[in-house]
């Protein structure tokens, strides 16, 4: 996958898969993410893919479905998933819509995503 097909650029850290999503989710942007995702955990045969949404202001049910679909996916491929970097809003209104993010490991913060992937 070159660059120019990426909706995100992605990082790779060790076996890890670093995704800091820096721009505003849509359906049609988060579909997008999720095939390249899976596209690149094929690829690049990581055994981890750390979702940075910290810069995220907005995630609805149909992006918190279409996440939670892709870290099941990517457990299908061997991989774990981490989410990390909710903003407290976004927290809040995820809860009060009853909202859960399943398939996922929830982190603080980048130090903490990494920390729960290396760790056994």
């Amino acid at each position: 996958m070159t660059f120019k097909e990426k909706v995100v650029p992605t990082i790779r850290v060790a076996d890890c898969l670093l995704v800091p999503i820096q721009i505003d989710l849509d359906d049609k942007t988060v579909e997008q993410l999720q095939a390249q995702l899976l596209a690149e955990i094929q690829e690049q045969r990581v055994r981890a893919v750390i979702l940075d949404v910290r810069m995220v202001e907005v995630i609805d049910s149909y992006i918190s479905y279409t996440l939670s679909e892709t870290a099941a996916m990517a457990r299908l491929m061997g991989c774990r998933t981490v989410i990390c970097g909710i903003r407290p809003p976004v927290a809040l209104t995820l809860a009060q819509m009853g909202i859960e993010l399943q398939g996922f490991l929830v982190a603080r913060d980048l130090e903490h995503a990494l920390a729960l992937v290396w760790s056994p």
